[in-house]
């Protein structure tokens, strides 16, 4: 199980997505389990309280769950719609449709939390997961940054972000920014030497 995880972002679905990395070309699924995704359940955002409530939320349709493999089934299929969004071979009415049709049949409450009303599944275990990813999404639709989306420029990596300033290259330069730029200074450094 992984001790953290590459919260790049402060949207819960695009963490959600983020959860499977590539490391020495090797792909990592750090949601793998129920322990590893109660986990990702409880890495709260330092910064952001809505996310925070979100993820408790998140937290508690977990107990109805015992099998993780239609969870990641979801993120990967999600996560596959995003990549042709981005890419320009699907357009946003594929993302708004899939979530109209998995919403028609999972109904949501209110909960105000101060004056805030967030809205929660009704249902726990998977439709609520799939609830509360999608409830995510929808604020991505609803603020624009849907179309702002973009993948790593590590063709290995497939973390996608919201790059708003339309300058941000890397997923994090914590993982995929610092070893670029490794990787440009050994080249540098052999060039200079051969």
């Amino acid at each position: 199980m992984q001790s953290s995880f590459p919260n790049v972002t402060t949207n819960l679905a695009l963490n959600f997505l983020n959860s499977k990395l590539v490391s020495h070309g090797k792909i990592i699924d750090l949601i793998d389990s129920k322990d590893s995704l109660r986990h990702w359940a409880e890495t709260p955002h330092q910064k952001d309280i809505e996310y925070n409530l979100q993820l408790s939320i998140f937290n508690s349709c977990l107990d109805q769950i015992e099998d993780v493999s239609p969870i990641i089934a979801f993120r990967n299929d999600v996560q596959e719609l995003l990549f042709e969004i981005i890419n320009e071979e699907k357009s946003v009415f594929y993302l708004k449709n899939m979530i109209e049709e998995n919403l028609i049949n999972n109904p949501l409450s209110v909960i105000f939390v101060e004056n805030h009303a967030m809205y929660v599944p009704a249902k726990d275990g998977l439709e609520g997961i799939k609830s509360i990813i999608l409830l995510s999404l929808i604020d991505l639709i609803e603020t624009g940054q849907v179309d702002s989306l973009k993948r790593c420029d590590n063709p290995e990596c497939f973390s996608v972000f919201s790059n708003k300033s339309g300058r941000r290259k890397w997923c994090s330069m914590k993982i995929c920014g610092n070893r670029n730029k490794v990787e440009q200074f050994e080249k540098r450094q052999n060039k200079k030497l051969g």
